[in-house]
Order: structure tokens, then C-alpha cells, then sequence
């Protein structure tokens, strides 16, 4: 064999990587405007036309992104190329980690990392549609690399390095503390204490610090809300071991069974072998996993929450799987795994493309946060000029909704109108819209809610009168229905 053939044959999984990347990230791009935003899309393309240092939900960096795309004009094409970027970079990522992780590992090794990745059902979402995990896989699969760096060689450039992204972690998402929290422990167990006692560790967090210190001073300017809904919000709600066990399907579900089982099994090896390169990845990925595992005991965790985890673990598991591709169960529970999580993402895009919903009735609830707001935005909109009523600087009146949620959706597409929560609960859009009390005057957007007999809805010291309804469909099934009232405060009658 010659050596131009040998080089050839030594790409191969590298050519294999790039062209799943490019092909992951063009289909993305594909299906980027084919549906409305959701919750979560919409809410933080909010956070780009509010530009602040933070936000009552989460640290700024997913509005800042965002604001990238300005040039290109605000649209659900432009808002998700963000994700669909960041999603192939951390593709590519965790080929280079895994390599560098293991270099006398299987030369198919990375390829099985950027395969479990691309293979995850929910991480193809988070492709799609940007949550604050995105960004902050990325940062953390780099400050992975630097540690990696660090501890095997002393340089002052990889620590500042290392405060920096630190420091946009921070920006990210508040689990971005758990990053610090693992180089600690892996360069305690490798190296004791003595690390501690050299300079650039300490230099390091001045950059660190500086980067999140938007966060900290929005934090000290609004009564330390964002730290407080976080804390209340990890902590409310009872435990139940149900819950736990609940979400271990449903990570199992997200992430591939595949990606599941293995990463605990190679986890296990790890534990035995105990390379460097694997306490690393322990230290990294499983703190945050355990944490997150013990608080969905008290319901209400999110699939993408312990996206980081999965994805910092999936260098480890690459390299055990091919150690232990001989093993015929090994071979079987990929080749299972992969059918069923690659199903189910052809599906999915499928689904997204062609939207064929009269033939699966059945996922109308799944798409209902997809299909109709922008509609009823804009009808919600004419409403209110039709009342001689769009001056956005007035006080009054106002779009009211009754939460946050659907808050977000309503709020772009109505978008500079004012949009106010009826919830008593705080919110962001309190900071942004003020709060809707007994004297505002606006419409109430109601979805999938029965119109009162008397066409007049009550709520919070206001009267609303019923105005008409409009059906969001989609292929021709309703998914939801939204009815629109004209709400002022409600005279009182003194007896």
C-alpha cells in the first residue's frame, strides 16, 4: 500500500464526520422556516430586541447571539441558524476532544462521537431551535480541551484562555458553575492541592469574573430575581422517586439508548482503568448529571437540561464502544439504537417538512406550541388598531395573555405592541411591559378555553367583553383555538 493510499484510507472517518456535519446542518437549515417559533425561540429572540446585561430567565448570551443576525432581518430562518451553527461546531468539537482524549484510541473513534451526537434525537432539536445549552456545549466541550491542555502542560496563555471561556459559560446558562466545579476536582485528584498555590489559577478568574459580571450587576439592580427564580425553581415541588426514574426513560428517549447505556457502562471502565483522560470526562460530565438526575425528583425537568452531560460524555463512550465492538451485545444494542433514534429523527424531519398531521392526529398536543400564534398574534394586533389603539408608547392598551409562554409567541409576532401577564408569578416581561393590574385596558388572547355563556370574562378587576375566535390548523386539523376579548376595568357599583 502506498503512502498517498494509506492517507486516504486515514481520512476516511474524518471525510465521514464532516460531510454528517455539513449534511445535519444544510437540512437544518432547510426546515429553519417552515414553522412558527416555539416558547422558548420566540422568548429569546425577544432578548435581542431588549438588549440588556441579563434577564429575569436566564443569563444574556442567547440574546446576544441572537442580535448576530439582525442584519439579515428578524425571521424564523435567520433566528435558527444560531442553533443549527452552534450544533455542527460542537459536532466537530467532539471529534477533535475525542482525538485528543484518546490518541491511541480506535481510529474510528471521533466518527462515533459526532455519530452518537448527530444520532440524539432531542440534540437534533436543539439544532433547530435555541435553548441556553447550546452555547454553553460548546464553551464547555472547549474548556474540556484546555484542561486537557492544562494538565499536561503549565501555560499562563491556557488558563486565561480557560477564565474566558469560564466566563461566557456564565453568560450562557447558570449550570455553567458545575465547569469550574469539575476542573477542581480532576486537578485535586491529579495533582493535589499543589496546583492551587501557582499563580495563573487565580489570574485566570479575573477574566471569568469580568465576563459575567453583566449578570451580577443586572442581579444587584432587580433584587437578585434571576438567582432567586433559579434557586426556587430547582427546589419547589415535592420529591418522588418516580419522577427520577421517569426521567431516565426520557433521557433514554432524548439522547438514544445507545448514548445511554454505554455512557454509564464506559463510565464504569473508566472508573477501573482510571487514565487522565478518563477522570476528565467523569469529573466533567457526571456531577452535573447526578445533580440533575436527583432534581427531577422534583418534577418539572426539562430534556435539554442535562444535554451538557451527555454530550461531554460522549468522547468516552465513542472510545469504549470501539474497544468493545467485538462484543456481540455491544454490536446488537448500537445496531437497536441506532434504528429506533435515527427513526425517529428522519420522522421528526419528516413530520417538519411536510407537516402531514391528518395522518397523525395523534401529535397535535406535541405541535400545538408550533401552529397558529403568529396568526393569532397579528389578528390580535389588527384588533387593536381597529380600536384606534397602536401607539406604542402609550400606557394603554395593551395584548394580555395569561402567561409568559404565551407571552413569548404572541409578543414577536405582535411585535412592538406592549404584552402583559395576567399571572401573578414574575417574568420577564414584567421588566420589559410592566404589570397588568385592575385599570388596564388591551386585548385578551385566550387559547383553547371555553368562551363564557355571557361573553364576558373576569380576571384580576377587569371585564372582558368577547370579541371572535380563530382556529390555528394545521393540514387541515385544528390544533388550536384562540379567542380574542376586549378587556377594561370593571365599574364597580357601589350599593
Amino acid at each position: 500500500m502506498t503512502t498517498q493510499e494509506y492517507l486516504m484510507i486515514a481520512r476516511t472517518p474524518r471525510l465521514i464526520a464532516c460531510l454528517t456535519v455539513l449534511l445535519v446542518f444544510l437540512v437544518h437549515l432547510v426546515i429553519a422556516p417552515l414553522l412558527s417559533l416555539g416558547v422558548d425561540e420566540a422568548h429569546y429572540a425577544l432578548y435581542a430586541l431588549h438588549p440588556d446585561l441579563s434577564y429575569f430567565d436566564h443569563p444574556p448570551m442567547v440574546g446576544w447571539l441572537q442580535m448576530l443576525v439582525a442584519p439579515l432581518g428578524y425571521n424564523e430562518f435567520s433566528i435558527r441558524l444560531i442553533p443549527a451553527l452552534l450544533y455542527a461546531i460542537a459536532s466537530l468539537q467532539v471529534y477533535r476532544l475525542t482525538g485528543k482524549l484518546y490518541p491511541d484510541g480506535d481510529k474510528n473513534q471521533s466518527l462515533v462521537a459526532v455519530f452518537l451526537l448527530n444520532s440524539a434525537p432531542f440534540l437534533q432539536l436543539m439544532g433547530w431551535g435555541l435553548v441556553p445549552d447550546a452555547p454553553l456545549i460548546v464553551l464547555a466541550l472547549f474548556a474540556i480541551e484546555l484542561i486537557l491542555k492544562i494538565s499536561q502542560q503549565y501555560r499562563l496563555k491556557d488558563w486565561l484562555m480557560l477564565g474566558v471561556v469560564f466566563g461566557l459559560a456564565g453568560l450562557s446558562k447558570y449550570t455553567a458553575v458545575f465547569l469550574p466545579l469539575s476542573m477542581t476536582l480532576f486537578l485535586s485528584q491529579q495533582q493535589g492541592l499543589r496546583w492551587l498555590k501557582q499563580f495563573a489559577p487565580w489570574l485566570a478568574m479575573v477574566p471569568a469574573l469580568v465576563l459575567i459580571s453583566p449578570v451580577l450587576i443586572w442581579n444587584s439592580m432587580h433584587d437578585w430575581a434571576s438567582f432567586t427564580y433559579q434557586i426556587n425553581h430547582a427546589s419547589e415541588g415535592g420529591w418522588s422517586f418516580k419522577n427520577v426514574l421517569m426521567m431516565q426513560v426520557l433521557q433514554m428517549s432524548c439522547y438514544s439508548i445507545l448514548a445511554y447505556i454505554a455512557g454509564i457502562v464506559a463510565s464504569i471502565f473508566a472508573l477501573r482503568r482510571g487514565r487522565s483522560a478518563d477522570w476528565l470526562v467523569i469529573w466533567s460530565a457526571w456531577p452535573f448529571l447526578l445533580v440533575t438526575t436527583w432534581s427531577a425528583g422534583n418534577g418539572g425537568l426539562l430534556p435539554n437540561w442535562p444535554a451538557m452531560g451527555w454530550v461531554l460524555l460522549a468522547p468516552l463512550t465513542a472510545h469504549w464502544l470501539c474497544l468493545r465492538w467485538g462484543q456481540v451485545w455491544v454490536k446488537t444494542l448500537a445496531l437497536i439504537s441506532s434504528i429506533l433514534s435515527v427513526g425517529l429523527i428522519v420522522f421528526i424531519i419528516g413530520f417538519l417538512m411536510f407537516q402531514p398531521l391528518s395522518f397523525f392526529p395523534f401529535l397535535k398536543p406535541i405541535v400545538r406550541d408550533l401552529v397558529g400564534w403568529d396568526q393569532a398574534a397579528r389578528k390580535a394586533k389588527m384588533l387593536l388598531a381597529d380600536r384606534g389603539a397602536v401607539d406604542v408608547d402609550s400606557e394603554l392598551p395593551v395584548l394580555l395573555v395569561q402567561n409568559w409562554s404565551r407571552g413569548s409567541r404572541i409578543a414577536w409576532y405582535s411585535r412592538p405592541l406592549k404584552v402583559q401577564i395576567l399571572s401573578d408569578r414574575n417574568s420577564q416581561f414584567v421588566y420589559w411591559f410592566g404589570k397588568a393590574d385592575e385599570s388596564t385596558r388591551g386585548i385578551l388572547i385566550r387559547d383553547n378555553e371555553d368562551v363564557p355563556v355571557s361573553g364576558i370574562y373576569r380576571t384580576r378587576g377587569l371585564s372582558c367583553q368577547y370579541l371572535e375566535g380563530l382556529d390555528g390548523k394545521m393540514d387541515g386539523v385544528t390544533v388550536n383555538k384562540f379567542h380574542f376579548y376586549w378587556c377594561q376595568p370593571e365599574v364597580k357599583v357601589d350599593l
